[in-house]
């Protein structure tokens, strides 16, 4: 299918495809991407009853993120300023945390990324995208109703009329090839829309937005392959614990995991 620009409409808000089936557990990407990174961090981000959870920093990079996607979204389907719905939700959002005590990090990075986000916005090609669906949620039967496993969720950023699934990203740089191949988000979203419409999407793609550019996820050439993996991947989280095993200590652990102390106790502190 090639890409023709035809009229469309956009989904009330709030549309949700709930296929749910009673008693599963439900997973996520994120939760595969945790997991598979690190089986103790799963515990402690997921597992644990929230009263027991050590809290999960916030940062700045990540809201900036979050106001991107809203400021998309509401220009989208109301016709809203981007750049005015991004400096909003910065704000109340950042609000909101700071009341809350969250630790944030990154703050020397907040009037920087204010500037690269209105930038963003400002550069973005509207006419691209034809959307019928934005921040499209889905929970469905995973490999399939018939043989289900567990419970998928997730969100879908936009799909536009002629079945291009895109994922919006403010990182600050872009994915090779294979890490964006193997992406378990990315399979996730080419196997929802396939659930969903009885047949597969014209493309699924990474839109990078500091440059304007859209990275394909090739999904269709080893689709068998990867749904395997992916079922293998998920048997094993439905079937781990009650213990997670601490793995030794890396460079993750020191620079980026919120739950360090958690794991190596304050020593980990001073090593770091």
């Amino acid at each position: 299918m090639g890409y023709e620009h035809k009229s469309s409409y956009i989904s009330s808000k709030g549309i949700i495809m709930n296929k749910a089936i009673d008693g599963l557990m439900t997973v996520s990407a994120s939760k595969i991407k945790v997991f598979r990174k690190c089986s103790r961090q799963y515990y402690y981000k997921y597992m644990l009853a929230r009263n027991d959870r050590p809290e999960d920093s916030k940062n700045v990079a990540s809201l900036m993120g979050l106001a991107l996607h809203k400021a998309i979204e509401n220009k989208y389907r109301n016709n809203a300023s981007p750049t005015g719905t991004f400096q909003t939700v910065m704000d109340t959002t950042l609000d909101e945390w700071e009341n809350a005590g969250f630790d944030i990090k990154g703050m020397d990075y907040l009037s920087r990324s204010k500037k690269v986000g209105k930038d963003i916005l400002n550069a973005f090609r509207w006419e691209q995208f034809n959307p019928t669906e934005l921040e499209y949620a889905f929970t469905l039967p995973f490999p399939n109703k018939e043989n289900p496993l567990v419970n998928m969720t997730g969100y879908i950023d936009l799909i536009d009329i002629n079945g291009l699934v895109v994922d919006h990203k403010s990182t600050a740089t872009a994915p090779n090839q294979d890490e964006l191949d193997n992406d378990p988000q990315f399979f996730i979203y080419y196997w929802a829309y396939q659930q969903l419409h009885g047949e597969a999407p014209w493309k699924v793609v990474w839109n990078h937005l500091r440059t304007d550019r859209l990275y394909e996820a090739h999904i269709k050439e080893d689709y068998d392959f990867k749904l395997g993996q992916m079922i293998e991947d998920i048997q094993d989280l439905v079937n781990s614990g009650p213990h997670y095993a601490r793995k030794e200590m890396d460079s993750f652990c020191r620079s980026v995991c919120s739950f360090r102390v958690n794991c190596y106790g304050n020593k980990s502190i001073m090593e770091g």
